[in-house]
C-alpha cells in the first residue's frame, strides 16, 4: 500500500458515510414532520408516479399550466455531494440508489459473475441525479424510425422542438439555433473540466476520418465531439431542481420516502394510487389523470401489481388480472459497454488525489476545475463499425481519462461487482496513468423482459436482459474491438505513449489478440451503461398519446415508452418524452372534471 492508497482512503473513505448520515437524517426529519403536521389533500388533479428524469418534468408543467398536482417519490431530497459532478461514482449503491441486480448471464458480464448491476435514481430528480450527465440525443432517424412504425407525432421533427424546449445551451457552437435551444430550464455544457487526455482521443479519431463537432447536431451521423453535460457552473442541477422544486408549495405536492404499490381501477378507469409511507398505507386520488413515470424496471412493475399485465404471469405470482396486457415488462432493451484499457503518460487523466488539492476547491468555487469533470468521461464519439450496414452509427464511444485502477479498486471496481479473481490484471496499473477506450453498442438487437418477483410491491422485480443472445450484437462488438485497436495506433495515441493492455485473467489461455480471445473478452467485460428502455413501449403497451390502451386516465412517461431504443445516452430523450408528455396531458385536459371538483368544494363551503 502506497502513499497514494492511504490519502485515497482519507478522501474516498468518508464520502459513502456522508451520503449515508445526509440521507438518514433527512428521512428521520421526514418522519417527525410526518408525525406532527396534518396530512395533505387526498385529491389533486394529476398524480404523478416517479420524480425522476420524466417526472419532474411532467409535474413542473403541469403545476406551471394552473393544475394542482402530486408528485410521488420513494426516495428524498438529494444531498449536496450528490450535486458535485466529480463524486459521481461514489452515488451508486448509496441510499440514493434503488441497487437493482439483473439475473445471471450466460453471455455478458461473467467478469461479475454474470449480474450486471442497474442503479436507479431513488431521490429527487430520480436517474438524473446519479448518471454521469451526458446530453445525447440519438440519431434523426430513430426518431423517424418511431414514426414509420405508425407512432404519428414522433418523428424527428417532431420531438427536435422538445429538446430545444428544455434545453439552455450555454456554450458557442456551429448551427446552435438550429438544433439547441437557450433560455430553457436544463443548461447544457460543454465547457465543463475535461481531462488532458480528451484532446488527444478527439485528435484521434480525427485521424480515422471523423469530425469533431455536435454529435446532437450536423454529425449525427458520426463524429466526435466533447462531452455535453447537464450542469450549471459546475453543479449538477437534475431534473427536480430545475423543472419542479419551484412549483412546491405552490400548486405541486411532493411526497417523498413514499412507495406507490398499485394503481387504483374503477371501470377500467386509473383513479388513484395506493401508496406505502412511514409504515401506513393510503390512497390519493386524481380527478383527471395518473401518470406513471418510474422508469424502464418501475413503471412496468406498478402496471403489473395494479393487475395490468399478462394475465397469466400475474395469476402465478398471486396478483389478480384486471386487465390483459400481455406486452407490459417485454421488449426490454439496453446499451452494453466494453472497457478497452489503455496505459498513456502522466498528467494527462483523471486524478483521483484532485479533491484534496487546495487549487481545486478554489476552481470549484467559480464553477470550474477537476470536481466538474463528469466523472473523468470528457469525449464521446458517434462511429460505424466495418458490418454497419445501417446509415445511423451502429458504436457510441464514452473516452474516458481513468480506468478501474484509477481509484485502486476503492469505488468503480465495486460498482461493477467485479470478481476478486479480476483484481490483480488492474492492480498492475495502479502506479501509472491509465484510461479506457468505451465502444457501446448502440441499438442491440436482443431483448430481454421486466416480470414480477411476488406480488409484494417492496420487492424487487426479474430484471432479465438477455444480453448477447442475439449473435448480430457480439458481431458488432468484436468488430468495434478492431475499430478501437486502430485508433490506439493513430500518431495522436502513439505521442502520448497510449499502451494497450496485456492480457487478461478470464481470456488469457485462448492466446491475447486472437478472434477467440477478444469474444471471451467481451463476455467477460462488457455491461450495462445505465439505459435500459421499453418495457412499457408505445404501439404495444401505449397508443401514441402514451395512454395505456384499454384503460382510461392513466399514462405512462419515461424510458420505457420507446418501442426502440435510441442510439444515444438516454436521459436527454428520456426529458423530451417528459416535456411532449406534459403537452398532450394539457391538450386532453378535461374542464368538465374541472368544474365538478370547484362545485363540490363550493357546496362544502354552503355547508
Amino acid at each position: 500500500m502506497n502513499i497514494s492508497w492511504w490519502l485515497l482512503l482519507l478522501t474516498a473513505g468518508p464520502v459513502p458515510f456522508i451520503l449515508s448520515l445526509c440521507y438518514f437524517w433527512s428521512w428521520i426529519t421526514s418522519y417527525l414532520t410526518y408525525l406532527v403536521t396534518s396530512p395533505p389533500p387526498t385529491t389533486y388533479d394529476y398524480i404523478v408516479a416517479g420524480a425522476g428524469s420524466a417526472g419532474c418534468v411532467v409535474a413542473g408543467r403541469l403545476a406551471e399550466a394552473g393544475h394542482h398536482v402530486l408528485l410521488i417519490e420513494a426516495g428524498g431530497p438529494s444531498p449536496s455531494l450528490a450535486h458535485i459532478p466529480g463524486l459521481v461514482g461514489f452515488l451508486q449503491n448509496s441510499p440514493l440508489d434503488w441497487a437493482y441486480r439483473t439475473e445471471v448471464q450466460e453471455h455478458a458480464s461473467l467478469g461479475a459473475g454474470g449480474v450486471s448491476s442497474w442503479p436507479r435514481g431513488k431521490v429527487l430528480g430520480g436517474s438524473s441525479m446519479l448518471n454521469y450527465m451526458f446530453y445525447v440525443r440519438g440519431n434523426r432517424r430513430d426518431y423517424d424510425e418511431w414514426r414509420d412504425m405508425g407512432l404519428e407525432g414522433w418523428g424527428y421533427e417532431d420531438v427536435l422542438p422538445y429538446f430545444k424546449k428544455s434545453e439552455n445551451f450555454e456554450s458557442d457552437i456551429e448551427n446552435k439555433d438550429i438544433y439547441h435551444g437557450v433560455g430553457g430550464e436544463l443548461t447544457v455544457t460543454k465547457d465543463n473540466w475535461k481531462e488532458p487526455i480528451t484532446d488527444v482521443y478527439l485528435k484521434a479519431g480525427e485521424e480515422l476520418g471523423y469530425k469533431v463537432g455536435d454529435i446532437n447536431g450536423e454529425l449525427q451521423d458520426g463524429g466526435f465531439t466533447p462531452s455535453h453535460v447537464t450542469m450549471t457552473k459546475g453543479y449538477r442541477t437534475g431534473t427536480f431542481k430545475a423543472f419542479a422544486e419551484k412549483f412546491v408549495g405552490n400548486n405541486l405536492e411532493v411526497l417523498t420516502y413514499s412507495h406507490v404499490n398499485k394503481v387504483v381501477l374503477e371501470d377500467k378507469r386509473a383513479v388513484g394510487v395506493e401508496l406505502s409511507k412511514f409504515g401506513n398505507t393510503n390512497i390519493y386520488r386524481a380527478r383527471q389523470e395518473i401518470i406513471l413515470c418510474a422508469g424502464a424496471v418501475g413503471s412496468p412493475q406498478i402496471l403489473m401489481l395494479s393487475g395490468i399485465g399478462d394475465k397469466d404471469h400475474l395469476r402465478e405470482v398471486g396478483v389478480e388480472p384486471v386487465h390483459h396486457l400481455p406486452e407490459v415488462g417485454q421488449n426490454l432493451q439496453d446499451h452494453l459497454i466494453l472497457p478497452i484499457n489503455i496505459d498513456f503518460q502522466d498528467g494527462l487523466g483523471f486524478d483521483p488525489l484532485a479533491a484534496i488539492y487546495p487549487s481545486t476547491l478554489q476552481e470549484y468555487l467559480t464553477g470550474g476545475g477537476p470536481l466538474t469533470s463528469s466523472g473523468g468521461c470528457g469525449g464521446l464519439a458517434h462511429v460505424h463499425t466495418e458490418v454497419n450496414t445501417d446509415p445511423r452509427p451502429d458504436i457510441q464511444y464514452h473516452l474516458a481519462g481513468f480506468s478501474l485502477a484509477t481509484d485502486q479498486g476503492f469505488v468503480l471496481f465495486k460498482n461493477l461487482g467485479m470478481l476478486p479473481e479480476a483484481w490483480p490484471w488492474y492492480a498492475g496499473h495502479i502506479d501509472k496513468t491509465s484510461g479506457m477506450l468505451l465502444p457501446t453498442l448502440s441499438r442491440p438487437a436482443s431483448r430481454g423482459f421486466i416480470k414480477l418477483r411476488s406480488n409484494n410491491p417492496a420487492d424487487h422485480p426479474i430484471i432479465q436482459p438477455n444480453y448477447l443472445t442475439v449473435q448480430k450484437d457480439m458481431d458488432t462488438l468484436l468488430s468495434a474491438v478492431n475499430l478501437t485497436l486502430r485508433l490506439i495506433e493513430t500518431d495522436a495515441m502513439k505521442a502520448v505513449g497510449a499502451q494497450l493492455w496485456g492480457s487478461d485473467p478470464f481470456c488469457d489461455h485462448l492466446g491475447f489478440k486472437s478472434a477467440a480471445y477478444w469474444e471471451c473478452y467481451i463476455k467477460h467485460f462488457v455491461t450495462t451503461v445505465y439505459h435500459p428502455v421499453g418495457t412499457c413501449a408505445m404501439g404495444t403497451v401505449l397508443d401514441t398519446r402514451l395512454r395505456v390502451t384499454g384503460l382510461a386516465g392513466l399514462r405512462v412517461a419515461d424510458g420505457s415508452v420507446m418501442p426502440r431504443i435510441v442510439g444515444g445516452n438516454t436521459n436527454a430523450p428520456i426529458i423530451m418524452i417528459g416535456e411532449k408528455a406534459a403537452d398532450m396531458i394539457l391538450e386532453d385536459f378535461d374542464p368538465a372534471k374541472a368544474r365538478e371538483a370547484v362545485n363540490g368544494m363550493n357546496s362544502k363551503d354552503e355547508l
